[in-house]
């Protein structure tokens, strides 16, 4: 079966699931890396390539391609909460909390490789990075669809910018 019928084949009944639900579907899918391969987009406006697998009012489905040396600006997921799947190369996932001025600030970093899971809480601010010299792909499920996404600048890169 195509990957994009098996996602929405796994997806397209998933009604407010929770991130371990957003978990076992992904992991109904089975996925191999040769099978997204096709499916790998390269960055355009973004510092990442992305493709939207699957999308209903409930659930969105999105592969990520972070080649080596990127990484994904400071933000949040809104009003969702996601569940991502390695299935390439190595992500450091950078965590943030807010300073009382509303800058970003690291306050801890997780490295996941192949096969591992990152889970992503409602209010979450985060940055996705590949330190590694290969591509990193992911396979993430947000509930509800994202909207209303927010980026963060730490102080440090907005002074950059004032001065």
């Amino acid at each position: 079966m195509k990957l994009l019928e098996s996602v929405k084949q796994v997806f397209q009944h998933v009604v407010a699931p929770s991130g371990h639900e957003l978990r076992r579907a992904i992991e109904q899918l089975k996925l191999e890396p040769q099978e997204v391969a096709s499916y790998v987009t390269e960055p355009a406006t973004l510092p990442y390539g992305r493709r939207v697998l699957f999308q209903s009012e409930h659930v969105e489905v999105i592969l990520i391609h972070l080649p080596a040396g990127h990484e994904t600006y400071i933000h949040d997921h809104g009003e969702s909460i996601g569940c991502a799947f390695v299935l390439e190369g190595e992500l450091t996932n950078k965590q943030y909390w807010l300073d009382k001025e509303g800058y970003a600030y690291e306050c801890g970093e997780a490295v996941l490789g192949p096969s591992q899971f990152l889970f992503a809480p409602k209010g979450q601010i985060h940055q996705m990075c590949n330190y590694g010299k290969q591509r990193v792909v992911t396979l993430h499920a947000y509930t509800p669809a994202m909207k209303d996404t927010k980026v963060y600048y730490p102080y440090e890169q907005v002074l950059d910018y004032v001065i």
